[in-house]
This record gives structure tokens, C-alpha cells and sequence, in this order.
């Protein structure tokens, strides 16, 4: 049996959350730096190697545990979700290069940069694991974060209809923007997740 420390378990989630953000940074500079797209994507795709080897080891590892913080099912549950996170925020990303947009919009920026913060919001969580009255608090924010998300894109999808548009650049932008809504639900997700797992632990 492997003696891991517990503590070791909340230092690998902390590394994975960190992940998403950094994902979810690298992403927003893509949506403002077009020309850059290529070098962030192999950055992207670092990130995610990162996160996947990371994943891996925690979860072989907890079979094989004497001592877990949490049920191991649990720990399953976080340590997956988190890499799911990242690894949906490089799909995101690969799609935005695989779409050859070549310009910015403030709309994409926008909900990018609410990304940042919904993916700030997962590491917070991370961080106050075992505080569940933090992890409500910040499931508020997350909250006003996803309906600031849904203004954003509701607005900005609407925009895309408006006068004459190019057909090709209105599907480019709608799937830009359907993925970046996609992400940021998702992190919701993952947080949501967090904070029922904080509160059968506490």
C-alpha cells in the first residue's frame, strides 16, 4: 500500500485548477491576439499534457492510498472534472485556429474574459475545499458570472444577424461563441460539483 499524504491530494487538485486557468487565459489572449494563435495553441496544449499526466498519477494512486481526504470516489470526481476542464478549454481553443479567425471581436473577448473569472472562481473553490460557507459564496459569484455569459452571448449572437452579414463569418463567430458559452457552463459545472462535495465533507 502507498503511504500518500493527504495533503498531496489537495496540492494535485490545486495544480489542476490552476490549469484551467491558465487554459482559460491563454484562451482569451487567442481571441485578442489572432496572430499569436499558433504559439498559444502549442502553449494550450502544454497545459493540458500537464494536466492529464497530473490527473493520471493522482487517480492510480488512489487505489493503492492508506489515507484519502476524501472518498476516494470523490477525489475521482475532482481530479477528473478539473482535467475535463482544461482539456475542454484546448478543444475550445483548437477550434477557434481550426476556424482561421484572423480578427477580434469584443463580444469573444468579453465572454473570454468572463471565462478568466468563471475558471478563477474553480480555483478559489479549490483552494476552500474544506470551507463549504466560502464555496457558497463563491458559487453566487460564478453565478453572476454565467448570467453576465448569457447576456453577452445572447447579445453578440443577435449582432451577428443584423444588416447584411457574410454567411461564412456568421457561422464562424456562432460557433466561436456557442463554444466559449459551452465552456464557461461547464466550469459552473465543475464548481457546482466542488461545493456539493465541500458540504458532504464538512
Amino acid at each position: 500500500m502507498q503511504h500518500t499524504r493527504p495533503r498531496h491530494f489537495y496540492e494535485v487538485f490545486a495544480e489542476l485548477a490552476r490549469g484551467a486557468s491558465d487554459a482559460a487565459r491563454i484562451l482569451h489572449r487567442m481571441l485578442a491576439e489572432p496572430d499569436a494563435v499558433t504559439l498559444l495553441m502549442d502553449e494550450m496544449s502544454e497545459v493540458e499534457r500537464t494536466s492529464t499526466a497530473a490527473r493520471d498519477e493522482l487517480v492510480t494512486e488512489i487505489d493503492g492510498a492508506t489515507v484519502t481526504p476524501l472518498d476516494r470516489e470523490d477525489v475521482h470526481q475532482v481530479a477528473s472534472g478539473l482535467a475535463g476542464l482544461v482539456s475542454l478549454l484546448r478543444q475550445t481553443a483548437r477550434g477557434v485556429q481550426d476556424l482561421g479567425v484572423t480578427q477580434t471581436r469584443e463580444a469573444a473577448r468579453a465572454m473570454a474574459e468572463l471565462l478568466v473569472s468563471a475558471t478563477g472562481c474553480v480555483e478559489k473553490s479549490v483552494a476552500e475545499i474544506r470551507k463549504p460557507g466560502v464555496l457558497v459564496e463563491v458559487r453566487v459569484e460564478m453565478e453572476r458570472i454565467c448570467e453576465a455569459g448569457i447576456e453577452v452571448y445572447g447579445q453578440a449572437s443577435a449582432a451577428l444577424f443584423a444588416g447584411s452579414p457574410d454567411p461564412m463569418e456568421v457561422l464562424r463567430w456562432k460557433e466561436v461563441y456557442d463554444a466559449l458559452e459551452h465552456a464557461l457552463t461547464q466550469s459552473r459545472a465543475v464548481q457546482n460539483m466542488l461545493s456539493s462535495i465541500s458540504l458532504e465533507n464538512r
